[in-house]
């Protein structure tokens, strides 16, 4: 299976938020700074590296596919990218960013296309299009229940919460996974 299409999707999403914190870091002074999506850009940062390492493995099967599976295989490059978008803000030329008001404005938005990510893996795994090992499963579980969580309480101190939890559980993930 050509992977290019999916390789430029995640790259794209890799860059704009690369971008994203250059310009902010470039306009430093201008910036009052927040933790929380400086942490979660960290995590997107992780889970776009171990998405693209996981991918190979989990299409190298992927012989035989018709464009409509190959449609519910793009599902989750094409949130990643969105969450990866919307995980820092922009910065206007010349202007005060409060990030933490900004991140406010825009959690919402940010959580349901990592949401609609973590959707995408699901439908893959009960697609069968790909062989998901259990601890692949309760993983998913993990950083579901605790996105799903976060959009309901709409609590900064649940969305550390759920970012804390999330990234354990990505950890677990990055230590287990193996290249095929």
């Amino acid at each position: 299976m050509d992977m290019t299409l999916i390789s430029i999707v995640v790259g794209l999403g890799l860059t704009e938020l690369l971008l994203t914190f250059h310009q902010l870091f470039r306009a430093r002074r201008r910036v009052a700074w927040d933790g929380l999506p400086l942490a979660w850009a960290a995590l997107l940062l992780i889970v776009v590296v171990n998405y693209w390492w996981g991918i190979r493995a989990s299409t190298a099967t992927a012989s035989g596919w018709t464009a409509a599976e190959f449609m519910l295989v793009m599902i989750s490059p094409v949130f990643l990218f969105l969450a990866c978008a919307a995980a820092l803000p922009r910065i206007e030329p010349g202007a005060r960013l409060d990030m933490k008001a900004a991140y406010a404005e825009e959690r919402t938005a940010f959580l349901l296309f990592l949401f609609g990510y973590q959707a995408g893996n699901w439908i893959l795994d009960l697609s069968g299009l790909t062989a998901s090992q259990p601890l692949v499963l309760v993983v998913r579980g993990i950083a579901s229940a605790a996105l799903v969580t976060a959009l309901l309480t709409r609590s900064r101190r649940w969305d550390w919460t759920a970012l804390a939890i999330i990234a354990a559980a990505f950890a677990v993930r990055l230590v287990t996974q193996l290249v095929s």
